[in-house]
């Protein structure tokens, strides 16, 4: 099946977003749906033969974007949420978060959205096989790009070194094609949420280690993957022992898990992101045992 711009972007921006509660991060991917919908409804007029016009007209609307108000983003969370349920391509589950120790012991409710895997593998893959390898870059390719750069989800899907290839690449891009330098050229966030992005790249770059990849240290709300904390006995159980646990309890709870051997490493894919399992424990009255899930990036 094709999905639209709009689609597309909304089924990588809105994958582990809270459905219940109006983050930041959810607050960066609703604005980035209402853009994604001016952009493809004005690459489908032909107002692209008129570059000044096509510029005015895009700014002009990312312009009422950054004023949109909390009505105007859920009113607009509803509908795209709406017609990607009724493509059978998203669909909300219980929140990873809620796993945690700490959440479920209060039987705290949380719900986020999951896109589906073949869906959500399919769009990526799509993006990063044009973009990383050599030939023409499809304006939709350009489009879906500038969206996922501005709402903060690049990491989600490409290495900290294929961004620094895709940087120089889009600047090729600009140079080549006065549309792609408007639309490459343009931002739809308020000051708040650009600080937001900004700090959010700057906690993600500090993970390079990828033994310290995901921890989330002072902000942990401003992320929508999140490290958790299952307790479970440590003592006398084996690596495999932990993570086969592990993945039984999340799997009760209602989410997708698989096992993936990412070259020397062995990985839990857990709905449509990646973490490592890793003995830990919580200093309450007495220690408490248990795996730490720390979330892994390209």
């Amino acid at each position: 099946m094709d999905y639209t711009i709009m689609e597309q972007f909304a089924l990588v921006a809105l994958d582990g977003q809270d459905s219940m509660h109006n983050t930041m991060a959810k607050k960066a991917a609703v604005m980035g749906i209402a853009a994604a919908n001016v952009l493809q409804t004005l690459l489908m007029e032909d107002v692209q033969e008129n570059m000044n016009e096509f510029k005015n007209r895009f700014c002009h609307q990312l312009e009422n974007i950054k004023k949109m108000n909390g009505k105007q983003r859920r009113s607009l969370e509803k509908e795209i949420v709406s017609i990607l349920k009724a493509e059978n391509v998203l669909e909300e589950v219980p929140n990873l978060l809620g796993c945690d120790m700490n959440y479920y012991t209060a039987n705290v409710t949380m719900r986020e959205y999951k896109s589906n895997e073949d869906a959500y593998q399919r769009i990526t893959e799509s993006i990063r096989a044009v973009i990383l390898e050599p030939g023409e870059v499809t304006e939709e390719t350009v489009a879906v790009l500038w969206l996922i750069r501005e709402c903060g989800c690049m990491h989600d899907i490409f290495s900290i070194e294929e961004q620094h290839k895709i940087g120089a690449r889009l600047i090729e891009l600009s140079a080549e094609s006065q549309l792609y330098k408007v639309i490459l050229g343009q931002e739809f966030h308020s000051g708040v949420r650009q600080t937001y992005l900004k700090y959010l790249d700057f906690k993600r770059n500090i993970f390079k280690n990828p033994y310290l990849e995901g921890v989330n240290l002072l902000f942990p709300f401003f992320d929508r993957r999140q490290a958790i904390f299952i307790d479970m006995v440590i003592l006398g159980t084996t690596v495999k022992d932990r993570r086969q646990n592990a993945m039984k309890f999340l799997r009760e709870n209602g989410h997708s898990c698989e096992e993936l051997r990412i070259e020397s490493e062995t990985m839990v894919k857990i709905d449509n992101a990646y973490y490592r399992i890793w003995p830990s424990a919580r200093s309450c009255r007495v220690p408490i045992q248990g795996v730490e899930l720390l979330p892994v990036y390209r």
